[in-house]
């Protein structure tokens, strides 16, 4: 049957008439050929709620609105329909019914509002239930990011339409569902490892552990380990009227990563580099190309955090990043952390949101960590640290002292080893440090964790008083 429409409407600015419901968002539940709606960067900038900003929506990107209106009309049959939506859009355009119908619409009531009303008529062949109504315009006015819901509803009278409500409202016309929604077009991920510094190394801690690996991480070696893999890229919206590759821009076009971020946008990872450092201790030159972002240097590097250039449009997929040690440099157990440093392409148009953190991977050390939080060196007594080993093999230990801020200590001798199924004690703390009368002790021995075990002891000599303390392995308390 041949299409014949009257469209007695308020066309504004930029209407476009389209017929039927194609690539269009239909409210409703799945029986009633509900859709999901059209989604939007929610980077999109209002700067002015007032005044609004139109974005696309045209049969092109599928968020044209559509309904179905739930009732079958007879031949010239009158009914008044109302289009309700959230508040934050100004609804505008023109409409069209689906084939087989041959409807007329009357004059658009509350155009440039979010309240639509008009008269629908049934003439020639009787409209179904189950056609379908489109509410067309080039673009829609929002006045914030939030998504947009919409009703659509018909009424016997014309005043019970502009009122709204239940009075008069036709049972089984009622259609609800999101029209445009707003979701986040780009995201940080991290695909997190665990790297294992060796205590079979020599000197203990100066290597890694390696193992076969399944893709992307596939280079791991003694010397260079693969922390993790990060993405930087789009988000496809799931359940949409169409599919998309990408929430769309204010354009209705597919949104890039360029379209958001600009080019001095950055990507960095905070942990412990200082194995990288150079041989004096500074972490230019060779010391950036000893962490590297897929395959790139870091274009900064500190002892807690290294800094990537991000590529655009293509942003980042599986890019590994990995930390080699200066040759002979003792690798610290560390975790790592990404965050991305988000830089507006278009701040006016679209606001660029920094990313994470998320983990990054960590370093673990496979011999055993003890540490005696508060080691005291008081007049009078006599502090003791007392390592044990219960293996059939020698083991060395390496201490490093931790202080309060702006303190300083001396340190003395900070190496040593334990004999085989033996006990070593060093019976004055200040043979480790001097300077101040606290510190934290930490522990490295080149051990099975299983055969090691810490104590520090205060004794004072005068009064016999003797204060034992278990040192303790960090994390397990």
């Amino acid at each position: 049957m041949s299409l014949n429409k009257k469209v007695l409407a308020v066309a504004i600015a930029g209407s476009l008439f389209a017929a039927g419901n194609a690539a269009a968002v239909t409210l409703g539940t799945s029986a009633q050929g509900g859709t999901g709606p059209a989604v939007f960067a929610k980077e999109i900038v209002v700067a002015d709620p007032v005044a609004g900003v139109n974005v696309a929506t045209t049969a092109v990107n599928g968020a044209l609105l559509s309904w179905q209106p739930g009732w079958s009309f007879s031949n010239d049959e009158v009914r008044y329909a109302r289009v309700e939506c959230s508040s934050n859009i100004r609804l505008s355009g023109v409409l069209s019914s689906s084939v087989p119908a041959t409807v007329n619409f009357g004059t658009i009531n509350g155009a440039g509002t979010n309240v639509l009303t008009f008269s629908v008529t049934s003439t020639g062949a009787n409209v179904a239930a189950n056609d379908v109504f489109t509410l067309t315009s080039a673009t829609q006015n929002i006045s914030n990011t939030d998504n947009v819901v919409c009703t659509t509803s018909l009424y016997d009278q014309p005043s019970q339409a502009q009122a709204g409500g239940e009075v008069g409202r036709i049972a089984g016309s009622v259609r609800t569902g999101t029209y445009l929604a707003f979701a986040d077009s780009y995201r940080l991920t991290s695909t997190a490892r665990t790297a294992i510094s060796s205590v079979e190394a020599a000197p203990s801690f100066s290597s890694f552990r390696t193992a076969a690996a399944a893709a992307p991480f596939a280079g791991d070696t003694a010397a260079r380990a693969e922390l993790a893999a990060l993405g930087v890229g789009l988000i496809a919206p799931t359940g949409t009227a169409v599919a998309q590759a990408a929430p769309y821009t204010v354009g209705g076009a597919a949104i890039a990563l360029n379209d958001v971020l600009a080019a001095t946008s950055t990507v960095i990872v905070d942990g412990d580099f200082s194995a990288a450092a150079n041989a004096n201790g500074t972490y230019t030159g060779a010391a950036l190309g000893r962490v590297q972002l897929n395959g790139a240097n870091a274009t900064a590097l500190s002892a807690t955090s290294a800094t990537f250039a991000l590529p655009l449009p293509g942003g980042l997929a599986n890019a590994v990043l990995s930390l080699t040690r200066r040759d002979g440099a003792v690798i610290p157990a560390a975790e790592y952390t990404a965050r991305l440093n988000a830089v507006a392409a278009a701040p006016t148009v679209y606001a660029a949101a920094g990313k994470g953190p998320v983990n990054a991977g960590q370093v673990v050390r496979d011999g055993t960590e003890l540490q005696a939080p508060l080691a005291q060196i008081p007049d009078g007594w006599y502090s003791r640290v007392i390592l044990t080993n219960t293996s059939g093999v020698e083991r060395p230990y390496t201490i490093s002292v931790m202080t309060e801020k702006d303190v300083t200590v001396a340190t003395g001798t900070l190496t040593g080893t334990i004999p085989a199924n033996g006990t070593k004690v060093i019976d004055d703390v200040k043979d480790i440090f001097t300077g101040h009368n606290r510190a934290t002790l930490n522990v490295s021995v080149a051990g099975p964790t299983n055969a090691i075990q810490g104590m520090y002891q205060i004794v004072n000599p005068t009064s016999g008083s003797i204060s034992n303390e278990t040192m303790v392995r960090p994390g397990s308390n």
